[in-house]
């Protein structure tokens, strides 16, 4: 080929580059379809939507830069890939030219200079994790949070532009109500009981205790709460946690709670939360309910809830995730008493249900207690007692008059009889010449025995009536009036005291009146 004919064709090749950049217009940004979470409100490390940005046009390969920003301005809290960096777990994925990290400045994502291909091509930003702690939900339409972004390249790869904003997410409480769920009821010694406001006897009582779900897919294993793009650097997410917490359990009570719970919830394949020794850990719990605690027909999935001061926790870990429905679990509760074990307590015992952990500075998900965490009442605990009443008993003109208090609490009736007890006495005294103070305590009664007294030896001159509170159930009470015993005796009178209704049970208000036993 001559000089002359490859001249030609080098200026001809020369050409068609500059024409292809003359005509090569640079890209174009917009949104792409939004892709919208539904995060939990009592979580600092909730995770976005993804937000899509597709580009158009025949741009040259070069470079770009993007900054996203959230509104409302929420603290973005994903985590640096690297201790001491600046660049953290959010990414963008250019669809055929690779990925790029992102830094965070409160609530704004910033990408620097990342490649971009020639032609169409899209960028997805994932991993976007926030603080949703500061928006108020309500019953109305939930808070949603969106995405605004800006975009900027060279002349000729892309055209400087505002992505419009985009919703990523709506808030809504994770849990729902909590609470008891079905009646308070179980068994002492074979014999069906009420949880009623008696311990005395000692035994189990059970119940349950609701953890709902307030929306799908709010309670997740780790594979749920983890990155939806893989990256290298931040340790791996663990499973929503729920804790249960009792507050104000009298000394004496033993709180029983199962080691795994199943969901009641229908869906295809049920909720499970197990029981973990801590609010971040995986290992599970396991039984201890045999040791000191001799309850009959416990089941051996149990385990104590350890307490101090009244106060103590479970934390249970989601092992299984059900997409599909609203979990609902029902927590069974066993409390277990012993014998005139239990200081009596006007406070009740309340329970309640939060996400876990809280406050963690590295653990994803974490949370808050916020106001989707209520205390349910569950009981109070108030020793149970006999008062028996003695109408009339006298220390005047020459009359004495003697006192016996039985405690029956054994008995020959086995399974279908009481439970031994023992304790004292607190005799009242209200009429003329009452001691002051007016009541005296009587020694430990133990069960089986019984106490006499006469009232020349516990109120000297006392004339009217007594009322024997024992702090035990079947006691009986009787007295005998007289104006000297022998020879010498004159007037003589004895009678039963009357049994009134246990007021622990049932009230003896105003306008009720009473029916007394004996």
């Amino acid at each position: 080929m001559s000089s002359f004919t490859k001249k030609v064709f080098g200026f001809a090749g020369a050409a068609t580059v500059f024409a292809s950049m003359a005509f090569a217009a640079p890209s174009i940004c917009t949104s792409g379809a939004p892709q919208t979470n539904i995060i939990r409100a009592e979580g600092t490390a909730e995770q976005v939507g993804n937000l899509v940005i597709s580009c158009a046009g025949g741009g040259l390969a070069g470079t770009a830069s993007l900054q996203v920003f959230l509104s409302p301005s929420l603290p973005v809290t994903s985590r640096l890939l690297a201790a001491g960096g600046t660049d953290t777990e959010v990414i963008a994925v250019v669809s055929g030219a690779g990925t790029a990290a992102g830094t965070v400045s409160g609530s704004t994502i910033n990408f620097s200079n990342f490649a971009i291909p020639a032609g169409g091509f899209t960028i997805t930003i994932s991993n976007v994790r926030i603080n949703a702690t500061s928006l108020s939900v309500g019953a109305g339409v939930p808070p949603s949070v969106s995405a605004t972004a800006f975009i900027t390249g060279s002349d000729t790869s892309i055209i400087p532009a505002v992505i419009p904003s985009t919703q990523v997410a709506f808030v809504q409480n994770g849990l729902g109500a909590t609470g008891v769920f079905k009646a308070i009821g179980g068994t002492t010694a074979g014999v069906t009981k009420n949880f009623v406001n008696c311990v005395a006897e000692g035994g189990t009582l059970a119940g349950s205790f609701r953890v709902n779900e307030n929306f799908a897919q709010a309670f997740k294993t780790a594979a749920g709460e983890a990155n939806t793009v893989p990256v290298v650097g931040p340790s791996a997410a663990i499973s929503t946690r729920i804790k249960v917490s009792l507050a104000s359990v009298p000394a004496g009570v033993t709180v029983l709670l199962p080691l795994t719970v199943t969901s009641s919830a229908a869906g295809v394949a049920p909720a499970v939360l197990t029981w973990v020794t801590s609010d971040t850990g995986t290992t599970a719990a396991t039984s201890d309910n045999n040791t000191g605690v001799t309850a009959p027909g416990l089941a051996a999935t149990l385990r104590a809830v350890a307490l101090t001061s009244g106060a103590g926790s479970v934390t249970y870990s989601v092992t299984t995730q059900d997409l599909t429905a609203l979990d609902k679990f029902d927590i069974p509760v066993y409390v277990v008493t012993a014998n005139n074990g239990v200081t009596s307590s006007s406070t009740p015992f309340t329970m309640s249900a939060s996400f876990a952990p809280v406050g963690s500075a590295t653990a994803v998900p974490n949370f808050v207690v916020a106001s989707s965490t209520t205390n349910t009442t569950m009981n109070s605990f108030s020793q149970c007692s006999t008062s028996l009443l003695f109408p009339f008993v006298t220390n005047q003109l020459g009359f004495d008059t003697g006192i016996a208090i039985s405690n029956t609490s054994s008995d020959p009736f086995a399974k279908q009889g009481a439970a031994p007890q023992a304790g004292t006495c607190s005799l009242n005294f209200y009429g003329a010449g009452a001691p002051s103070p007016a009541n005296v305590t009587t020694p430990n009664v133990p069960t089986g025995t019984t106490y006499t007294q006469v009232l020349s030896g516990v109120a000297a001159g006392f004339q009217g009536y007594m009322i024997a509170l024992c702090n035990f159930q079947y006691a009986h009470g009787f007295a005998f009036i007289t104006n000297g015993v022998g020879a010498n005796g004159g007037l003589s009178q004895g009678y039963l005291a009357g049994v009134i209704p246990d007021v622990n049970q049932i009230a003896r208000a105003s306008g009720t009146g009473e029916t007394l036993g004996n």
